[in-house]
């Protein structure tokens, strides 16, 4: 079995081998032509691409793709505007996103004024130092006396001011 597996497989190489030497020549030569070809067309890409950004221009790719973001961010502003022109008066926005959910009452409703909308200010503004004639914010507290601080300097200072405010 072994040795007519091994004949068939040598009969069928004999074959592909008994192509005539102008056929191995032909498929050389066409092989040659398409590598050729190929690299001519390489060529013709990089020198293009060269000369582009030689005189600073966009690829026609490139400008395409900003022109349609551009036609799309235009166009979903469009659609925004349209949408807060045809909603009503009597209409109640309900909008969840990343910073959080925001529900919108006309001002016609007549709502409490608990629900007036206030502008959030968290975190809170940083303390200055309690420092003499230093504004800057503070960055660490005195244990003792919890005075707001913003260096060594300061801590210093103070230190000084409260030992003669003590000692008078």
């Amino acid at each position: 079995m072994w040795c007519s597996v091994f004949l068939i497989s040598s009969f069928i190489t004999e074959q592909k081998e008994k192509l005539t030497e102008v056929e191995q020549q032909l498929k050389k030569a066409e092989a040659a032509q398409r590598r050729r070809m190929q690299v001519e067309k390489a060529n013709r890409e990089n020198e293009a691409e060269a000369i582009r950004k030689i005189l600073g221009q966009d690829s026609g790719r490139e400008k395409r793709k900003a022109q349609n973001k551009k036609r799309r961010e235009a166009m979903a502003q469009v659609e925004k505007a349209a949408n807060a022109l045809m909603l009503a008066s009597s209409t109640i926005r309900w909008v969840m996103g990343p910073t959080g959910t925001v529900v919108t009452f006309p001002k016609d409703m007549g709502l409490p004024s608990i629900f007036e909308s206030k502008p959030c200010s968290y975190p809170p503004p940083r303390e200055n130092c309690a420092g003499p004639s230093c504004s800057n914010p503070y960055k660490y507290r005195d244990s003792k006396s919890k005075l707001p601080l913003c260096s060594l300097q300061c801590y210093k200072a103070v230190q000084e001011k409260l030992q003669a405010e003590t000692t008078c």
